[in-house]
């Protein structure tokens, strides 16, 4: 959890450097040619995490993904260059009882047992592709950090997995529907790669100042 801290604290420092020198070295603009209006935009919505060690199998069987303890995200975003925005995700979630993780069942509170807690922190670069002030489709290519908590599953239930930290290459896509000129929408998808592999979805809102 120390470790997850300071990467968190890390991160908005730099991006917090990357912003004040941009704003620098360029005149100020209320508006740009790629649909970004702002310097800042934050997010805040929910998440679904799949760790079913089926890769892409199952990926419409909801035993594989977890929506548990606070399944929520919150996020922020800032103008880098042309088309370019560096993006920072802190998300939670649980696999609760009888949900599938690496290829086996939690053991969870139906047994007065502790569930999988999950908490990330993800950084990475998006990239717009359409010049559009509405609809804004992206790319996104990042790392982060995965915090897993302890569990029992129901193939070895004796067992006791504990706790561990997992870093990731992150790779994904999105798509931001702005509704005005400081609200929208956005729906995300990320495939994160390491010793554990999983698969994030979300949807929420933004707020663009």
């Amino acid at each position: 959890m120390k470790k997850l801290i300071l990467l968190l604290f890390l991160c908005v420092l730099a991006i917090q450097t990357t912003s004040a020198q941009n704003e620098q070295d360029s005149t100020e603009k209320t508006s740009y040619d790629d649909g970004i209006e702002s310097q800042w935009i934050f997010g805040f919505g929910l998440n679904l995490t799949k760790n079913s060690d089926s890769q892409f199998e199952g990926l419409f069987n909801s035993d594989n993904y977890a929506f548990g303890g606070v399944p929520i995200y919150i996020s922020a975003e800032t103008k880098i260059a042309n088309k370019w925005t560096a993006k920072a995700i802190l998300s939670s979630n649980r696999w609760e009882d009888g949900k599938v993780y690496g290829g086996q069942t939690i053991l969870g509170s139906s047994e007065a047992a502790p569930n999988a807690d999950y908490l990330a922190f993800d950084i990475g670069a998006n990239y717009y592709f359409l010049n559009s002030k509405k609809w804004m489709p992206y790319l996104s290519a990042g790392m982060g950090v995965s915090q897993f908590g302890d569990y029992y599953t129901q193939e070895n239930p004796s067992i006791l997995v504990k706790p561990g930290t997992v870093f990731t290459i992150n790779l994904g896509l999105g798509l931001n529907v702005w509704f005005s000129d400081h609200w929208g929408l956005n729906l995300n998808t990320l495939g994160k790669w390491g010793s554990e592999n999983l698969h994030q979805h979300s949807i929420g809102v933004l707020y663009q100042l």
